[in-house]
């Protein structure tokens, strides 16, 4: 499949269903029992408009192609992180772990976009990704937020921890607010609930927190029930975060006792 269509295909997927087409239809046909030569043709110009705005957004991806399509920015993400980073292949003590959740600020100027599937695992754009390397010495992250309609990483940063000065990986429950413009908030259809003076509130956020003797911290929102809520139910997968929390206490264990 040729990149651009994949691209639009990823972009449909978050598009609400086109419920104008459903009414422009009824009054088409409203219109057409007038039997006039005149109505009959613009009934028919009505529906073929609603019918074709209804093609265009049944070409949306799958729950498995948009699975299939992620896996692949993902990779590509972690070559870009490894170059981003300026480390060698050979530094790298083991495959690098990966913390993901939805970018709800700092979009990039991205298109947001939120869905439950069909399999009741709720899917997102832009991601907001954690890239965790292992080197000798440091933990080298690198973060940014993937775009799942372009394939672009946006806002990347990189930082760079000692082992020694890492306090604790875990895994806590968090409040945040955040603002979310009115395109992004139609994604979500029971989104009143979770509101407070006009922002998104998340009042027990699963979080990924790395913490340095410093007091610096890292922190990615994995999952709210709140945005499960808005959505009608669903989930999402926190056991990447799981895995990354255990490969980072593993290598802060063998790094501190050595």
């Amino acid at each position: 499949m040729e990149e651009s269509v994949k691209r639009q295909a990823i972009k449909k997927y978050f598009e609400p269903f086109p419920k104008w087409t459903v009414w422009i239809i009824a009054i088409a046909l409203l219109i057409a029992l007038g039997q006039s030569v005149g109505t009959s043709c613009t009934s028919a110009a009505m529906i073929a408009l609603a019918a074709w705005r209804l093609w265009s957004w049944s070409q949306r991806a799958t729950d498995d192609q948009m699975d299939s399509w992620t896996a692949e920015d993902m990779a590509n993400l972690r070559k870009r992180a490894v170059e981003k980073s300026s480390l060698d292949p050979s530094e790298l003590l083991r495959e690098p772990v990966v913390v993901t959740g939805p970018r709800l600020r700092g979009l990039g100027g991205a298109q947001f976009g939120i869905r439950r599937g069909k399999d009741q695992q709720i899917r997102f754009t832009p991601i907001d990704t954690t890239i965790i390397n292992f080197t000798e010495h440091q933990l080298v992250l690198f973060q940014c937020a993937l775009d799942l309609t372009t394939g672009k990483a946006l806002n990347e940063s990189v930082d760079e921890y000692f082992y020694k000065d890492v306090v604790s990986a875990a895994t806590q429950s968090r409040s945040y607010t955040c603002d979310l413009n009115k395109k992004a908030l139609l994604q979500f259809p029971h989104a009143k609930k979770a509101m407070v003076n006009g922002r998104l509130q998340l009042n027990s956020a699963e979080t990924f927190v790395l913490t340095t003797s410093g007091g610096t911290s890292v922190e990615v929102v994995l999952s709210d029930p709140v945005l499960a809520e808005s959505l009608g139910g669903g989930q999402i997968p926190t056991q990447p975060a799981d895995q990354a929390v255990q490969a980072v206490r593993k290598m802060l264990r063998e790094k501190k006792a050595s």
